[in-house]
């Protein structure tokens, strides 16, 4: 099974996230990279895509909050690193440029808050609806993975996340097999 596991990411929190689902991957074919680099030959001969994304204003990010979170990292009292692809395209825009027709299994992820959805936000959502919009087979409901009021990963979500992992691989598989 060839798996591709993409993200955004701001401070590296995502790409963090997207590690650990990729290692949860034991014993597939894993490209780990961020959704600027993702080519639509990379997604054609994908088994598995997993999406994720921070949660900015309650959505995806865009240029104009990606900007902020830029600026804020480098103001007095924040220590947040940010990633290296903070300033590439996102989610967003790589939706906006989907074919029309996408035949690969999928699964999403967001990082956020803890808090419920419907007040910080579920972008992992509105990625899985879109994805299953152009075709693709969403393999399971999008998830969270959660930050504390440090903006950190809260204890255990690396782990929760190679558990995700390990699940979407098994699921994958069983889907195919039932193909």
């Amino acid at each position: 099974m060839r798996a591709v596991v993409t993200f955004e990411s701001m401070y590296g929190h995502t790409r963090q996230i997207a590690q650990a689902v990729a290692d949860g991957f034991d014993e597939s074919e894993v490209t780990v990279l961020p959704i600027a680099e993702l080519d639509q030959q990379v997604v054609e001969t994908a088994d598995v895509l997993v999406v994720g994304a921070p949660t900015h204003t309650h959505g995806l990010p865009r240029a104009a909050t990606r900007k902020v979170a830029i600026e804020s990292a480098h103001t007095p009292g924040n220590d947040q690193q940010v990633d290296p692809t903070a300033t590439m395209a996102g989610v967003r825009e790589w939706l906006d440029s989907l074919p029309g027709e996408m035949r690969v299994q999928v699964a999403t992820f967001d990082t956020r808050f803890r808090a419920p959805a419907w007040f910080t936000g579920h972008p992992a959502r509105r990625v899985a609806r879109a994805l299953r919009r152009h075709g693709a087979k969403v393999l399971v409901r999008p998830t969270s993975f959660l930050l504390d009021h440090h903006e950190q990963l809260r204890p255990g979500e690396l782990d929760r996340a190679l558990q995700w992992g390990r699940q979407l691989a098994d699921r994958a598989r069983q889907s195919a097999t039932q193909r």
